[in-house]
C-alpha cells in the first residue's frame, strides 16, 4: 500500500500537504486519501496549461498574419 505522503509525491504536492489540523488533532489517513483522490496532479495540470497557452499563441499569430 502507498502512504499518504507517497500519494502526495505522486500527485506533485509537497510532503504532508494534506496533513492539516482537524477536530483538535490531525486529518486521518483516510481523509487524506480522499482529498488526494479528488485532486488533479500538479505536473499534469501545468502541462495542460502550457499546451493551451501555446495553442492560443499560435491562433493569435495566425489572426495577425491574416
Amino acid at each position: 500500500y502507498l502512504t499518504p505522503r507517497e500519494c502526495e509525491r505522486l500527485q506533485g504536492f509537497p510532503d504532508d500537504y494534506t496533513l492539516i489540523p482537524y477536530n483538535k488533532g490531525w486529518a486521518s489517513d483516510n481523509a487524506r486519501y480522499v482529498a488526494l483522490g479528488n485532486s488533479m496532479p500538479v505536473p499534469v495540470m501545468r502541462w495542460i496549461g502550457e499546451r493551451i497557452e501555446r495553442f492560443c499563441n499560435v491562433i493569435a499569430l495566425e489572426k495577425i498574419k491574416a
